[in-house]
């Protein structure tokens, strides 16, 4: 593995217990399941549907690529800015039928949950529209920028709404916090682990409960399904949300909670904490 470049990781579609990496010829690493060959194959289209293909930021096919030429990600159309800390920046990224974001600029890594699947098609700078499968609910992508930024436009092609929710993380390398193993509470799939961040899937039936778990770096929660969530957390009163796909938490290092479907829907979240 000396000589290659990692220009991109992902992933997990849902349901992984495990993401391990293989690195491939053109300089890419995939997320494979134990599943083998088919899983592989549907995590590089799922790539490529994300319009996650890195690129260098020099003139490509005749195309003038100035710092100023394009918005950067926060300003680009159908993507809202949610919330930011000198950590983590959360965009919800709406996109009506046949809406196009227009070229823009990422400038750090990111992890992306999808929260309303759609066809849609992803272009990188100087490259052609590439349409793309419809991604399931729920699928998640982390994708590292390193030193160039990456250009790259999405458009909806389907007749649905196509949301993704967006985890920018501003920290410029991992501070080295120590995140969490949750293996005392088995119902959180790990779905995600790299040199910046880990992530679990957490999916609750109708009246289950998942064990306490102690945070351990700071975090953002996704709502994939939404329901009705108890919190219980000890030494204050219980807490129970009525939770909508696409909300999103954002989870202080070191808390400590179980959780319980109290309603009637089966209720599925995706949780990531910042090494």
């Amino acid at each position: 593995m000396g000589s290659h470049t990692c220009r991109l990781v992902t992933l997990s579609a849902r349901g992984n217990s495990a993401v391990h990496c293989k690195l491939l010829p053109a300089d890419l690493i995939v997320g494979r399941n134990w599943g083998g060959h088919m899983v592989r194959t549907r995590v590089v289209r799922l790539i490529c549907a994300f319009g996650l293909v890195l690129t260098g930021s020099g003139p490509v096919m005749g195309v003038q690529s100035k710092a100023d030429d394009f918005v950067p990600v926060e300003q680009a159309s159908f993507h809202q800015l949610i919330f930011a800390d000198e950590d983590i920046a959360v965009l919800n990224n709406l996109y009506p039928p046949s809406g196009d974001s227009g070229f823009h600029a990422h400038y750090r890594d990111l992890f992306a949950v999808i929260i309303q699947p759609s066809e849609s098609s992803g272009q990188p700078l100087g490259k052609p529209l590439t349409k793309g499968p419809v991604n399931k609910k729920g699928d998640v992508a982390f994708s590292p920028v390193g030193e160039q930024r990456r250009i790259h436009r999405i458009v909806n092609g389907g007749k649905g709404i196509f949301q993704i929710i967006v985890v920018e993380l501003r920290r410029a390398a991992p501070v080295g916090d120590e995140v969490s193993s949750r293996e005392g509470a088995p119902q959180y799939v790990r779905i995600v682990d790299n040199p910046r961040m880990r992530a679990w899937r957490l999916i609750l039936e109708p009246g289950r409960t998942a064990p306490a778990i102690s945070q351990g770096g700071k975090g953002v929660r996704v709502v994939v399904r939404g329901g009705l969530l108890k919190t219980i957390t000890p030494g204050i009163a219980d807490q129970t949300l009525m939770l909508q796909p696409g909300e999103f938490s954002v989870q202080p290092a070191g808390s400590t909670r179980a959780l319980s479907n109290v309603g009637p829907e089966t209720i599925e979240l995706v949780e990531m904490e910042l090494k």
